[in-house]
């Protein structure tokens, strides 16, 4: 017995000498469920999580958490899909050239030049809150993918979620955005070099902007 409150001291220091040469702190582990968001060449993905006195309480928190930050991390990969778009065809088209952006409730026009990506990131931070609203609309009855329940020492239960959007909410959110005119830049008068997505290469362009996201994530 002497022994082993011995070795159990011992352990202990060894542990706390560590931890102080190690200002850092301990490296803290990825839940499952966060795990399972941040997996490569897969559908978007975002985890959360809630805790409560009460379980389901804890659940639903958990899975509005998710969605909002799914909501967002897809809005802005979709405004910064657009905009670098409409960057790239602005310094095609030249300095001089009109930028005539639209949008209900907001209109912006510049000359070209040096300013006109001003122009469309203001378009698209503007954006940002309609397309959100949209797509947690459509994520809405998302059904989590994977859900871990833990029991707290104070008798609280802390729940997390992973959800996921599918490729049929995808081609969802890209219908209705399509027809809200979400993705679309007019850029000049007669509208004969409008900046669009087609399906098909809006679903590309999201699957490579998720995994830029989540080797980003991955660093931090």
């Amino acid at each position: 017995m002497k022994k082993l409150i011995t070795l159990t001291m011992f352990a202990a220091m060894l542990l706390s000498t560590i931890t102080a040469q190690n200002p850092r702190g301990q490296k803290r582990e990825q839940e499952a469920c966060e795990q399972m968001a941040m997996e490569q060449n897969t559908n978007p993905r975002a985890s959360g999580s809630g805790i409560s006195t009460r379980e389901d309480i804890a659940f639903n928190t958990a899975k509005l958490q998710a969605r909002n930050e799914l909501a967002a991390q897809i809005a802005a990969e979709i405004s910064s899909i657009i905009q670098h778009k409409a960057e790239q065809w602005q310094q095609t088209a030249g300095a001089g050239t009109d930028f005539n952006v639209e949008r209900e409730n907001y209109k912006g026009r510049v000359q070209g030049g040096k300013d006109a990506p001003k122009t469309i990131s203001g378009t698209y931070e503007h954006d940002s809150t309609v397309i959100v609203q949209k797509v947690s609309q459509i994520l809405n009855n998302t059904v989590p993918i994977c859900k871990n329940t833990y029991d707290q020492t104070d008798g609280k239960v802390q729940v997390y979620v992973c959800i996921e959007m599918n490729l049929q909410n995808q081609r969802q959110a890209y219908a209705e955005l399509k027809e809200a005119n979400m993705l679309d830049v007019d850029v000049n008068r007669d509208g004969s070099n409008d900046i669009d997505f087609n399906e098909k290469e809006f679903l590309l362009e999201l699957a490579k902007a998720r995994e830029e996201y989540n080797n980003k994530k991955a660093q931090e």
